[in-house]
């Protein structure tokens, strides 16, 4: 008796997404040594993206992706929605990480760096309404009102004629007042807070 013929082996497009001609390329390399993957410019099965540290969920392509970023904290308070499976990981992760997660975000799965899902983890569910002993000093909320307006650390440098060094080193401490773990949540606990208007 003759066997069945194998199924054929599904081919995924898969789109890659950078802000520098540089990481695109390679991440385009990692992808294409796949042979289960077909690059492809748009119209993807998944899609690769490597996020900017200003990146907020807006950002973030539509449909299945494996999205990248260089802290833990800057996808700890991603909001998943149920209906669209997501790869989150850190942008070291290795060729067979980023293979293993496309196909399982094109199996409609959602996936998480361990680093990533331990601090979701660990932190609330719940944001507190009062930010009691915050104590962000003056130049702190005008730099958080910036970020709240969505500027990068340019735009708020160039705002309040400091140094982007300097923005860098008070967007840290807010993050460390509030106990946020990006600037998306530090904005939102603050308007939660009463320390920015809505």
């Amino acid at each position: 008796m003759n066997e069945p013929a194998p199924e054929p082996f599904a081919i995924l497009r898969v789109a890659v997404q950078a802000a520098y001609p540089s990481v695109r390329a390679g991440l385009r390399a990692m992808l294409a040594a796949n042979p289960a993957f077909e690059l492809a410019n748009e119209a993807a099965d998944v899609t690769v993206a490597d996020l900017e540290e200003d990146s907020s969920n807006e950002d973030w392509p539509p449909g299945p992706a494996v999205l990248l970023a260089a802290s833990p904290g800057e996808l700890a308070t991603a909001v998943i929605s149920g209906d669209t499976p997501r790869a989150y990981l850190l942008k070291e992760a290795t060729a067979s990480e980023l293979a293993a997660a496309v196909n399982a975000v094109a199996q409609g799965l959602v996936v998480f760096d361990p680093a990533i899902a331990a601090l979701i983890s660990n932190r609330p569910h719940e944001a507190p309404l009062l930010l009691e002993g915050a104590n962000l000093s003056d130049r702190e909320i005008e730099v958080l009102r910036h970020v709240a307006a969505g500027l990068p650390n340019k735009g708020i440098a160039r705002e309040l004629s400091i140094s982007e060094h300097t923005v860098k080193f008070h967007v840290g401490t807010i993050l460390g007042k509030l106990g946020a773990a990006s600037r998306t949540e530090a904005v939102t606990l603050a308007v939660r807070g009463g320390i920015l208007p809505l």
